[in-house]
């Protein structure tokens, strides 16, 4: 008579049950070697990977040093790649750098102002309470200049691809715009330094002659780059001036609108 497996009830083969004492399934396993190899594997590509971008931004860095050093040249060598990002990479340092010098800027500002109120008991408080953000400004500087940095690049490539007949991308217009934002970033950067140690007259300084070789840079970046018409290009800048100073102009009306706009609306909270 045959056994059946006291489990399920299917008949013995050869003393064991076919369903319930099946071999189990063959399973990948992987040696010490494969691991190894596998593991060597990630390994190398995160350090190519990392490799990669720290020559990146070697590449990136030497690109802007070579700018600063040899202007003329430099940006030719770097204008030359015609997918480069060290334009980008240049407008926003300008764009992070005149941030933190509008932050620390308004932040002295409103620490002077608050330390003087704070004499004036409950109604020093409530006008301490109405003092502007230095965060708010922070922030808004690095929009306005990277929007700024934008629309430049833009009418570069515009002005220079018709009335300069280049053979010039969007990436090579930001990279005429980000000299123009090399210069104005090593102002800035002095500037916010200054700010920080009290020296407002090195900072004032540092600003203006930081935008001064910002220009300079510009214009020496325009007029040279490759296989450019230099006639064309001459009143391409003049006209590209025109429209800058119309965008400044209502920029800068919007922003003393939107100032006296705060402060009477602060007045009213405070009567």
């Amino acid at each position: 008579m045959a056994n059946f497996c006291t489990k399920c009830g299917t008949p013995l083969v050869n003393g064991r049950c076919p369903k319930c004492d099946r071999e189990p399934e063959t399973k990948q396993v992987f040696t010490g070697d494969s691991q190894g190899a596998a593991e060597e594997t990630w390994s190398g590509g995160t350090t190519d990977r990392g490799a990669q971008a720290k020559d990146a931004a070697q590449n990136y860095l030497q690109a802007v040093l070579n700018i600063i050093r040899r202007p003329v040249n430099g940006f030719r060598e770097s204008v030359a790649d015609k997918n480069s990002k060290v334009g980008l990479i240049m407008m926003g340092l300008e764009a992070l750098t005149s941030g933190l010098c509008v932050f620390f800027l308004i932040d002295k500002m409103v620490s002077a102002a608050t330390a003087g109120l704070s004499s004036f008991g409950s109604y020093g408080s409530v006008v301490s309470s109405q003092l502007p953000s230095a965060g708010g400004y922070f922030i808004r500087e690095i929009i306005f200049s990277i929007v700024l940095s934008l629309i430049l690049s833009l009418l570069v490539w515009g002005l220079l691809k018709g009335m300069g007949r280049a053979d010039i991308n969007w990436f090579q217009s930001c990279q005429v715009a980000g000299v123009k934002s090399l210069g104005c970033f090593m102002g800035w950067l002095i500037a916010a330094l200054g700010v920080i140690t009290g020296l407002y007259v090195v900072a004032i300084l540092a600003l203006v002659l930081g935008m001064a070789l910002g220009n300079i840079y510009f214009v020496a970046a325009m007029l040279n780059y490759p296989k450019v018409r230099k006639d064309g290009t001459t009143y391409a800048i003049f006209l590209l001036v025109i429209i800058l100073a119309i965008i400044y102009f209502f920029i800068f009306t919007q922003l003393m609108t939107s100032a006296v706009g705060e402060g009477l609306r602060s007045m009213e909270n405070l009567l």
